[in-house]
């Protein structure tokens, strides 16, 4: 199979996407300047911005000059900070496509503007020095904002989202999904609606980045011109390399993010590898690392998803699959939505995506996807997420629990389908079977799970259309019930109903409706 690559987009198609992304964003960055900032302050950046909206085409650089030295002023008043003048300059250039200029002069003119700012130091005698405070808003003061969001019901813009599951089944696979989506302004499956295109920010502790993590975007069909991988940060001094941490190196990923200027999500995968040393486990401990992700991500209003694993359910395996998120519980109080990556108990390659907590919006269906390959280039191979066309309906607990089960019984000499066909053939070797007693049976010997029928066990359905098994209705009415039958056994027995057998199925514990002998 060939793979077709997408023709990288013209500069001129790049400036429109960012043109789109940042008028969809300028209302909710007003509002967060005002709240932020303040009334005034918020007004300064406005007036700024619309001043060289309004001027002339041949215009439009000289009322961008002006409008820096306009918010230079106003951070030598101190309405402003001095760290935000860069930032919002930069998206005053981008919205207008640098006014054909490079970037290398649109960064010599707001370096030059800052470089004018002198903020008169404040003295503070001990009278006056700053206490400790509260920081709070009155309610009136606050006006209600719209949720938006990148997966629509899933993945909320400016909001941690864990995505959890086993090893191996596909949750990396899943990122590059994700990024490949976002980064086209794709659809999302199953009719879910669509994304407004932008960047991703990526990091990946456990993947190599060419020979997985590129391959798995080339699959996707992501756009790799809007994806950043972050391979590792400077050290403290700005020399050498060391692993990105959540405990001091969030200032960094949001600078990194506004220069960019246009991301829209942020992949951490997995979360457990960026925690500075911390194991995760401890409630404070972790809150003091997640809350500045969270900030920044809330402040610049990008999505952040963050993978993790699931810890084997205690309880006899009553834990329910929220419980089971690795690490401290304060991961998943700190993510507004979480979903699971779950194995289809009844089919190896099929998976799941389901829902384990949504704080924000109402609850999603399922999706079920499974795993293919594909050729991404000379003789390099990768696997790519095909969603199919319908939700699915399965509680996140039950298809975890059955999905462990299952997969705890691979190991046992009973479980296989071989192991299956032999006790169909000595339970029915003697005659017609009450389905209900089969099953009972088959749990006694550890081959079905509790409170599992047959027509739900995969292995009990291969081995009756192995064996042409036929299930036939006995009798009418409300006495009536089913039974399985191999296709040489004659439909009476040999003797009587109950009597002793020694080539017959074991009769001496109770049917299933409570008779002495299981057909009856």
């Amino acid at each position: 199979m060939t793979f077709q690559s997408r023709s990288p987009l013209t500069p001129a198609e790049l400036a429109k996407r960012a043109q789109v992304l940042n008028a969809s964003r300028e209302p909710i960055l007003a509002k967060a300047d005002a709240r932020q900032y303040g009334e005034r302050a918020a007004g300064i950046i406005r007036d700024c911005k619309r001043d060289v909206a309004l001027a002339p085409a041949d215009g439009k650089l000289v009322a961008f000059e002006a409008a820096a030295a306009t918010l230079a002023a106003a951070v030598a008043d101190r309405w402003l900070p001095k760290a935000i003048i860069a930032d919002r300059l930069q998206e005053v250039a981008d919205a207008h496509s640098s006014f054909g200029k490079s970037p290398e002069e649109i960064q010599r003119i707001i370096s030059d503007a800052v470089a004018k700012i002198e903020v008169p130091p404040i003295e503070l005698s001990p009278k006056t020095a700053p206490k400790r405070r509260l920081i709070a808003h009155r309610a009136s003061d606050l006006e209600p904002e719209k949720l938006v969001w990148v997966w629509p019901g899933r993945i909320p813009e400016g909001k941690l989202v864990l995505l959890g599951g086993p090893p191996g089944l596909g949750k990396s696979q899943l990122t590059a999904f994700m990024s490949a989506t976002v980064s086209n302004g794709g659809h999302w499956p199953c009719g879910e609606g669509s994304t407004l295109p932008g960047d991703v920010i990526f990091m990946s502790a456990e993947d190599g980045v060419q020979d997985t993590i590129i391959p798995r975007l080339m699959a996707a069909g992501a756009d790799r011109e809007r994806v950043h991988i972050v391979s590792a940060a400077t050290k403290p001094d700005g020399t050498g390399r060391k692993t990105f941490s959540l405990k001091t190196d969030v200032d960094l990923l949001e600078e990194m993010a506004r220069k960019i200027g246009t991301v829209r999500l942020i992949i951490v995968d997995p979360i457990s590898a960026y925690m500075g040393g911390s194991d995760g486990n401890g409630n404070v401990e972790t809150r003091e690392v997640l809350e500045p992700l969270a900030d920044m991500a809330n402040r610049l209003r990008i999505a952040v998803v963050a993978v993790t694993h699931l810890n084997k359910g205690g309880g006899a395996g009553n834990q329910s699959a929220l419980n089971r998120f690795a690490g401290s519980i304060a991961f998943v109080a700190a993510a507004r939505a979480a979903f699971a990556v779950i194995e289809d108990p009844e089919d190896d390659e099929r998976r799941f995506l389901l829902q384990a907590k949504n704080n924000l919006g109402k609850k999603c269906k399922g999706l079920a996807f499974r795993l293919e390959q594909r050729l991404v280039g000379d003789d390099v191979m990768s696997s790519n997420v095909m969603f199919e066309g319908d939700h699915v309906s399965e509680s996140i607990d039950e298809a975890l629990s059955a999905s462990e089960s299952r997969g705890t019984r691979k190991g046992q000499s009973g479980g296989g389908k071989e192991d299956v066909m032999q006790f169909l053939r000595d339970i029915l070797s003697a005659g017609p079977v009450d389905v209900l007693e089969v099953e009972r049976q088959a749990r006694s010997a550890a081959l079905l799970e509790d409170d599992k029928r047959l027509s739900k066990s995969k292995a009990f359905r291969d081995a009756r259309t192995e064996l042409g098994i036929k299930s036939t209705r006995d009798g009418f009415g409300p006495g009536s019930r089913y039974v399985l039958e191999l296709p040489d056994a004659p439909w009476a027995p040999k003797n009587p109903m109950g009597a002793p057998s020694q080539t017959r199925a074991p009769m001496d514990d109770l049917g299933a409706h409570g008779e002495v002998g299981g057909s009856q």
